[in-house]
């Protein structure tokens, strides 16, 4: 992509291996490629030790790679407060206020004056923490901990904000609401590299993923194709028949428990029942049910 905010071609990183890799260590990434866009949320899962953290800290111009190249819009190096990186546990002083530790974040980055006025009132109110800058962050749930730590993050005006597990170990309403504000920050034109234990929560986020399995990218991921689906399911006299029937349409399965069970995908209930008059299908009962997601069909990297 021309667009790329940074961008890695065939990136290795070792820990422990010595002045000029005089000895033997332990290979954190191994020939990883990739890019992002400005404005697009990336999510990279894998179990500990994958190369996650290692990945989001290189992107971020916080690690030197020891081989491979790695661009931040064309150029070799990262420039200043162009990219962000917020820990998986970062730390923030319990007995400060939201709006405190935002004015300490913001004397760290060495933001002043009316930038940072700005920058305190912007993404606060962006991610929904105006109603608790006045909150000691001691007794803020989880998920709005991360989102203080992500507001003080973007108060310098990356583009690129590398988020290690913002979604893990949270409740479904808290990843929503962590979700919702990780959208709002791309909305705004900021990139989004994000570190997840589980592949199933990039789902509701991210709009590609990367499996890594030590070290390498495994598979690039639509989390797409993971969506829960709507299926129609139908009692019928000859569930086999009937199935065999409306294969001709559409894409329909006889279930074990002789319940026939039809993808909504292209079509909607009505018309579905609808195709099974036409196919002389008497219907006992029917009921539209959602499909969890399923497990990722992807194919696997080149190499």
């Amino acid at each position: 992509m021309d667009d790329s905010v940074v961008s890695f071609s065939n990136i290795r990183k070792t820990y422990g291996a010595g002045i000029y890799g005089t000895r033997g260590g332990v290979v954190a990434l191994d020939g990883v490629s990739g890019e992002i866009a400005e404005g697009e949320i990336v999510g990279v899962a894998g179990t500990s030790g994958a190369g996650k953290s290692t990945l989001l800290r290189i992107a971020a111009g916080m690690l030197r790679v020891d081989s491979g190249t790695v661009q931040w819009c064309g150029a070799a190096e990262c420039p200043p407060r162009y990219a962000a990186f917020v820990p998986s546990h970062a730390v923030l002083h319990d007995f400060l206020t939201v709006r405190e530790a935002l004015r300490f974040a913001a004397v760290q980055r060495e933001l002043y004056g009316a930038v940072r006025v700005v920058a305190e009132d912007l993404w606060p109110a962006r991610l929904g923490l105006a109603p608790r800058l006045e909150t000691r962050v001691g007794v803020l749930p989880t998920a709005e901990r991360r989102m203080v730590a992500l507001a003080a993050a973007l108060q310098g005006g990356p583009s690129l904000v590398a988020f290690d597990g913002a979604l893990d170990g949270l409740d479904p309403a808290a990843r929503r609401e962590m979700c919702r504000a990780l959208h709002v920050v791309a909305a705004g034109g900021v990139s989004v590299l994000l570190a997840a234990a589980d592949l199933g929560v990039l789902a509701g986020v991210a709009h590609r993923g990367a499996l890594l399995r030590e070290g390498r990218v495994v598979a690039w991921i639509d989390p797409r194709v993971a969506a829960p689906r709507n299926s129609l399911e139908l009692a019928v006299g000859a569930p086999r028949v009937a199935a065999a029937r409306l294969r001709r349409h559409v894409a329909a399965s006889c279930r074990r428990d002789g319940a026939v069970r039809v993808v909504l995908a292209d079509r909607s209930a009505e018309e579905v029942l609808a195709l099974c008059r036409a196919e002389g299908i008497r219907v006992l009962r029917s009921r539209v049910v959602t499909e969890p997601a399923g497990r990722w069909t992807v194919p696997p990297a080149p190499g």
